[in-house]
């Protein structure tokens, strides 16, 4: 063997790919430098005002008010190789005194509820990659709505609240197939309003398809074990289906819309009960299109069921990740479902206006879905006004009159106030 030619080929080959890796190491370097760079800022703002009458309590002042600041701030890189990232930190400041209510964390117990704590945290943390065409990995501290805002109901940020719900995850979301959407995933850890966290073992699934004219599917799997002792009784198991849309009447400004879905839920996991119970929606209405100054009204009329399987608590239909807010009323009378479930029948209305103006108006009227008593009727209302697309204005407000019915586990009025300032850049 000629060693002399076989060292010489070795030596060109190192010094062939060592000037390969220089040459690819700095173009690396260069693009890595350009996504850190390159990447985009986002920022937003929400004084708010929150004035809560509560008669459930009885031993102090039932009546408290709170003025607090939520303020994020984000960065998301440029992609690097189909791979990118993306950090936000949110900080919740009261404005007023913390000893006039009862944030969930200040130890005043006593007093009526305004569930937004002093707190600074890494709101969403994850890394971000595209291995495919409308497909898009992410791991780590992220939000997860398979559903866009108000209609969280499984999978939600509890947006209203100034600390919103994250999820650390590992999830899979995919347009790559035509009119449809789909997404899976695990969550090991849930990140909650009030500055706690939850550990899980959860894996989820959520599928949508828009190919329909008039009739937009989803289905949708969630695996939700609780293994922390304090929420074993909201381990579950829900599959589902729902479908919604609109169908003209007469011409393209008049819609008649509707949704009908059900969900089967059971216990999983750690969970000590075992129970079977249903989810049931329906709803019907109009919206229709108009040429003045209110553009356009929505009406429509729901019924909303969370069953009991045995009239106990640890039986009922439950929804921990949801936006609770956004159901069986603003006043969060029913965040958790009752012992007894809940038949939730309520008409909504929505007129929007020029000036993005928009006015919410919905009437609840809520009964317990096992025995024969009512819980009481809600009426909510909500204004907001936009200013150059990145600021908004708001008043809303909430009041829940109990019903005197024998039985009632919500035998005591409640009502809520808020006005808000918000920026988003």
């Amino acid at each position: 063997m000629n060693y002399d030619k076989y060292v010489g080929a070795l030596l060109v080959n190192a010094i062939f790919v060592g000037l390969m890796t220089t040459s690819i190491s700095s173009n690396a370097e260069d693009a890595f430098m350009d996504a850190l760079t390159g990447g985009k800022v986002d920022f937003s703002f929400r004084m708010r005002f929150e004035h809560v009458n509560d008669d459930r309590v009885t031993l102090t002042d039932d009546k408290a008010s709170a003025l607090t600041a939520r303020t994020t701030l984000g960065y998301k890189t440029a992609d690097f190789y189909k791979t990118f990232g993306y950090l936000q930190f949110e900080n919740t400041t009261p404005l007023t005194s913390t000893s006039q209510y009862n944030d969930t964390q200040n130890g005043r117990g006593t007093l009526p509820v305004i569930a937004d704590p002093d707190s600074t945290e890494i709101n969403q943390a994850y890394l971000g990659l595209k291995p495919f065409e409308s497909t898009v990995i992410k791991i780590g501290r992220q939000i997860l709505t398979p559903r866009k805002a108000p209609f969280h109901r499984y999978l939600g940020t509890v947006l209203w609240r100034q600390n919103w719900q994250t999820q650390d995850a590992v999830t899979i979301t995919s347009s790559y197939f035509k009119d449809t959407e789909l997404m899976a995933g695990y969550i090991w850890n849930n990140n909650t309003i009030f500055t706690t966290d939850r550990d899980m073992e959860a894996p989820i699934f959520n599928a949508k398809y828009n190919g329909f004219k008039y009739a937009k599917l989803e289905a949708y799997y969630y695996d939700l074990d609780f293994t922390s002792t304090a929420d074993l009784a909201n381990a579950n198991t829900t599959y589902g289906f729902r479908a919604n849309g609109a169908i003209p009447v007469f011409n393209d400004n008049t819609k008649f819309i509707y949704t009908g879905e059900f969900a089967s839920q059971e216990d999983t996991g750690s969970n000590p009960n075992d129970y079977d119970a249903n989810y049931y929606l329906a709803e019907g209405g109009f919206k229709i299109k108009l040429d003045s100054f209110v553009t356009s009204i929505l009406a429509k009329m729901s019924y909303e069921v969370l069953e009991s399987d045995n009239g106990t608590q640890g039986s009922v239909f439950r929804t921990p990740l949801a936006t609770g807010h956004a159901y069986q009323g603003w006043a969060d009378n029913f965040l958790l479902t009752p012992a007894a479930g809940i038949e939730d029948t309520y008409f909504t209305m929505v007129a929007t206006g020029k000036y993005d103006t928009k006015l919410i108006v919905s009437y609840h009227m809520l009964e317990a879905e096992t025995g024969s008593f009512d819980y009481g009727d809600e009426i909510d209302v909500w204004f907001t006004k936009q200013f150059a697309k990145k600021y908004t204005v708001g008043i809303k407000y909430a009041a829940y009159d109990a019903s005197s019915d024998i039985g009632n586990t919500k035998a005591t009025d409640l009502s809520k106030f808020w006005l808000y300032f918000g920026f988003k850049y």
